[in-house]
């Protein structure tokens, strides 16, 4: 009789499974993303925290030992984005990556300053609160704008410092570009097809996600539609929108500029404009990588990993 019932038992469970992994993805999908999150946190050997600085709870990730890797995310990303490229780095640094003030898990007020400058300042206050100094600082599109002009005020906090796919210079507006300074907010997306659409833009080749998974973070995107569209416009017009342009001459520590060359959002042509301006950098290093458009984080994770740790090593001596 056992012979006879295992094989029923081990259906129903198998059937019970399916049907849990069902329900999930229908009416949890929040569920879904979460535990992607946590699998690829566990895989970069991070642990979430949180702290209080610059007058908001701030959220964060770290892991791993040796020198010390701040890694600051770009318009419309949060911590986890930057993951799989931690996980090629944790093994021989200590990585910190934080939601800005505003965005991901940390702390929003209305009504405050998100630009640039401010979030350089609370970047400041970041980094005081954790006790870091003499950090390798890696900052991407809007997380680059921020990091440099942090880098140009305070170089006595750094080791280096690495522009990735950067905001904040002027370059030959893309379509991309055209389309932010006539007032549309392509970072907004209010459906799967228009979510597809913008991962395209994204990436060059994006990854298939389940659809629930998709819906959910269509609801996120929505609920910071306004937030995201006033905050691109300040980005985009405002006094500060090319801030790093005018604060590459006061960047005085050794600098990487790393693209990709297919970026779709933030064109390549900037990588030349960033050069002529880093006039007093000790050192500076350019790296272009191929089939990739605005995320190489993501789409390139390896490739950035050893590109990024080539550059740091080679300060050792």
């Amino acid at each position: 009789m056992t012979r006879v019932r295992w094989p029923r038992l081990l259906l129903v469970l198998a059937g019970t499974g399916v049907a849990l992994m069902l329900g999930i993805h229908q009416f949890r999908p929040d569920w879904l993303l979460e535990a992607e999150f946590q699998r690829l946190e566990w895989l970069a050997s991070m642990t979430p925290h949180a702290t209080d600085a610059a007058m908001h709870r701030i959220a964060y990730e770290t892991g791993g030992t040796g020198e010390t890797i701040v890694l600051v995310h770009g318009f419309s990303a949060f911590k986890e984005t930057w993951f799989e490229l931690a996980r090629e780095l944790t093994p021989r640094y200590r990585v910190i990556a934080p939601d800005l003030p505003g965005w991901g898990a940390s702390q929003r007020i209305d009504g405050a300053d998100y630009d640039v400058s401010a979030q350089a300042d609370r970047l400041l206050q970041l980094f005081d609160a954790l006790d870091l100094d003499r950090v390798h600082l890696v900052g991407h599109s809007m997380g680059g704008h921020i990091a440099g002009v942090f880098a140009a005020r305070h170089p006595e906090r750094l080791l280096s410092l690495t522009l990735m796919n950067s905001a904040g210079v002027r370059f030959e507006p893309n379509a991309f570009v055209r389309r932010v300074l006539a007032g549309e907010a392509p970072f907004n997306y209010s459906s799967p097809t228009e979510f597809h659409a913008f991962m395209h833009e994204l990436f060059v080749s994006p990854r298939w996600l389940p659809p629930r998974v998709v819906d959910e973070l269509v609801e996120r995107n929505v609920r910071d539609h306004a937030f995201q569209a006033a905050l691109l416009k300040v980005l985009s017009t405002g006094p500060n929108a090319d801030l790093l342009q005018r604060s590459l001459p006061d960047i005085r520590v050794p600098t990487l500029v790393f693209w990709c060359r297919g970026d779709a959002l933030l064109d390549v042509s900037s990588v030349p404009v960033i050069r002529a301006g880093l006039t007093d950098a000790p050192r500076v290093e350019t790296a272009i990588v191929e089939q990739c458009s605005h995320m190489p984080m993501m789409e390139k994770p390896r490739e950035t990993g050893q590109v990024l740790a080539g550059f740091l090593d080679s300060m050792r001596g």
